[in-house]
């Protein structure tokens, strides 16, 4: 038994790219930075003058086009009409006929259309050049973008912003050769080594936290809402980050750079503890203790205690498992505890038949409800409606399928939703998923894309 997201992950291809669909960035004014070229066709001398792009980074959608590259030629500021400006590309990005350079007049205003540049299925990052005789040259970047985000229910969107071979995290944030990606954004922060589960912020502000180890092996924290990272200080060097503001270093749970919990062998998903109709703002990790006892951690009392049921007739066994929240698995059943006695939903064993579970999550279609997808003993794609302790067949979903969360399962490079079918194909990788915001019904997951063959 386990909790199999992270095993997801670890079995899909992150390379990346997504379905046909044009996306271009115009980032800002003229850029001009320096680079030499060697000029293959013959130019105008003009002695002087500077070349510049419409802008520092151009993007599309790998296996389509960007159209919308301009090169311009001035001289003091004063636009030089007539030049003759050599183009050239790199990293498999291809002008008409698989062309890698191609020649430009600038017209009255100094400025002249790159043409049409065809993005490589790869989706690698690569270079538009410009240099002209007697001129400076110029240089600008080019990007493919390949992500996707699911909603539930909604609809399936291409991301921009966010480069080709990032890994979808959660909600709209990627990772991308050490760098923070939101969707939208761009870049958000560098340095990146690892980042943990994306949750609710313990202050209930609306705000949801992404734990991070940066390369330095210090601690950190993202805030969605502020849109800034904010170094955890008091945490050891090269801690696990684990979901929201808590890492893991050796067997102890800081928070805040205060240990607040130093026996833990295994831990599940943190989630408000939910009491009758709705929330409480006290925040549960379940967690294995080194000597197998079920635990509960609450945030941000920062309290841990042995779950009220272990040891008792219903109570989960030693070693038992944790999912999230306040379930733990054992022996093909799931169990809930509480932390006092009081659970209103009933305690002790809620589901049986279970083999393996993925994220528990807002049921996208009842408010009030949560739902974790399971695989049940005899491998049919299930449902566990976690209110009313019922566990139901998935329709619409083939056997052999990955509960991801919700009511949404991976088979394949495709996704199927409960009652739906597919929602999604030419998935390499998910991310993990969550609310879109703090109290929503609605599952946001990000996706990465398979790469396309051109």
């Amino acid at each position: 038994m386990r909790h199999n997201l992270d095993g997801l992950r670890a079995r899909i291809d992150l390379s990346g790219a997504a379905p046909s669909r044009r996306a271009v960035v115009a980032a800002g004014a003229w850029a001009v930075p320096a680079i030499a070229l060697v000029v293959t066709s013959p130019a105008l001398a003009v002695s002087g003058a500077t070349l510049s792009f419409s802008s520092g980074s151009f993007a599309g959608v790998p296996c389509d086009d960007i159209t919308d590259a301009v090169v311009q030629a001035a001289t003091g500021g004063v636009p030089q009409a007539g030049v003759s400006v050599v183009l050239q590309l790199s990293d498999g990005y291809t002008f008409d006929a698989a062309a890698v350079t191609a020649t430009v007049v600038t017209d009255a205003d100094g400025t002249a259309p790159c043409g049409t540049i065809h993005v490589p299925g790869s989706g690698a990052t690569g270079t538009l050049a410009a240099s002209a005789s007697g001129a400076t040259s110029a240089s600008a970047t080019l990007t493919a973008f390949s992500g996707r985000l699911l909603m539930t229910p909604g609809t399936l969107s291409a991301v921009s912003l966010v480069p080709a071979g990032a890994v979808p995290l959660a909600h709209d944030l990627f990772l991308h050769d050490a760098a923070l990606y939101r969707a939208g954004v761009g870049v958000v922060y560098t340095g990146v080594a690892a980042a943990g589960a994306l949750a609710e912020a313990p202050a209930k502000n609306g705000a949801f936290l992404l734990p991070l180890r940066l390369e330095d092996g210090s601690a950190a924290v993202y805030d969605t809402q502020a849109g800034t990272v904010v170094p955890v200080v008091g945490i050891p060097s090269g801690a696990t980050p684990v979901a929201a503001d808590l890492f893991l270093a050796g067997t102890t749970v800081y928070r805040a750079g205060v240990a607040i919990a130093t026996d833990v062998a295994a831990y599940g998903q943190l989630l408000e503890h939910e009491q009758g109709a709705g929330g409480t703002g006290q925040f549960e990790l379940p967690y294995r203790a080194l000597d197998g006892t079920p635990r509960l951690l609450r945030t941000p009392l920062d309290e841990t205690r042995a779950a009220f049921e272990f040891g008792g007739p219903a109570g989960p066994p030693t070693g038992a498992t944790p999912i999230a929240g306040d379930l733990f698995a054992a022996d093909g059943s799931i169990y809930r505890v509480s932390w006092d006695g009081d659970c209103p939903y009933g305690a002790g064993v809620v589901a049986t038949g279970i083999a393996s579970w993925g994220t528990l999550t807002p049921n996208p279609s009842y408010i009030g409800e949560r739902l974790l997808p399971v695989v049940t003993a005899a491998g049919a794609p299930a449902v566990f409606m976690v209110s009313g302790n019922t566990v139901r067949e998935a329709t619409a979903v083939p056997n052999g399928a990955t509960p991801i969360g919700a009511d949404l399962f991976l088979l394949g490079e495709s996704i199927h939703r409960d009652g739906d079918g597919v929602v999604a194909t030419g998935v390499a990788a998910v991310g993990y998923p969550v609310p879109a915001a703090s109290g929503s019904s609605q599952i946001v997951i990000p996706l990465a894309s398979v790469a396309p063959s051109c």
